[in-house]
Parts: C-alpha cells; structure tokens; sequence
C-alpha cells in the first residue's frame, strides 16, 4: 500500500514554508525550531516533551525519490508550498517494524514530516507535539 500524505495544521497562524533552525534532543525532549522563509523572525517550536521513538533528519538532495513521488501523486504545491505533514503506510515504520521485529507493531506511531526548505526531518511518537508561535527576538536558546 502507498503512503498517504496528509498536510498537517497544528495550529492556526501557520507560515507556508520553514527552514530548519535547530534540533534538540535531550533528557527533556525533543524539539524543532524552525524559522519562516520569508520572515527569520517567525518561528515555530515544536516540542515533543517526552520524547520521541524514532527521527531522521536528512538533506533535501537525498530525498529526490520522495519529492518526485509526491509531484506526481499531489502535485508540486501540495507539498512545495506546506512545511508540515503525517504520513499513513509509512515505509518508515514499516521499516521500524522490520528492525523491531514486529514489537513497534502494538503501539499506535505517528510519522510526523517536517519538509523544510533545506531539510526533512522525520518524526515517529505515539503522541501529539506541543507547537507554539515564538518570537525570534527573544527566543535566544531553543532548550528552553
């Protein structure tokens, strides 16, 4: 079965496109920011407090693949002009399921794509993030 892509909107306000600012992942969670493309002092933070099962982040020159089965399935503006998505049929879960042998199967994941401008972060949790609207003026350290 294919992958289904789905736009996702967590929350209203939201830019078309983000670039990937920064990652973090540590005993407190794991977090993205990301800046708008059109206005670096927009951001998102995306916080998984409990953190996360599973993530990858990767280049957008390495997912050439993934972007040309997207134009032909959705078109170019589907996901050219939308930085956040959930995936159903996700072959990265079912790859998780392979090299879990099968025990990732009982708990109901997620993948959550953040398709930035430069990159593609991927997400697997079984819970919702926390995003929230910050200031780029104040917002000096994406640990907090």
């Amino acid at each position: 079965m294919q992958e289904q892509w789905t736009r996702w909107e967590p929350i209203a306000g939201l830019s078309q496109k983000y670039y990937i600012e920064s990652i973090s992942d540590t005993i407190e969670g794991f977090k993205i920011l990301l800046f708008d493309a059109n206005d670096r002092e927009k951001k998102i933070l995306v916080s998984f407090p409990n953190s996360v099962d599973a993530y990858r982040s990767t280049d957008e020159s390495y997912i050439l693949l993934t972007v040309s089965n997207l134009d032909k399935v959705y078109g170019d503006k589907f996901y050219g002009e939308w930085t956040f998505f959930k995936i159903k049929n996700s072959e990265y879960l079912k790859w998780i399921s392979v090299q879990s042998y099968s025990s990732s199967d009982f708990f109901n994941f997620t993948h959550f794509c953040f398709l930035a401008t430069d990159s593609v972060v991927d997400v697997v949790t079984n819970y919702e993030p926390v995003v929230t609207h910050i200031s780029g003026k104040s917002e000096n350290n994406p640990q907090q």
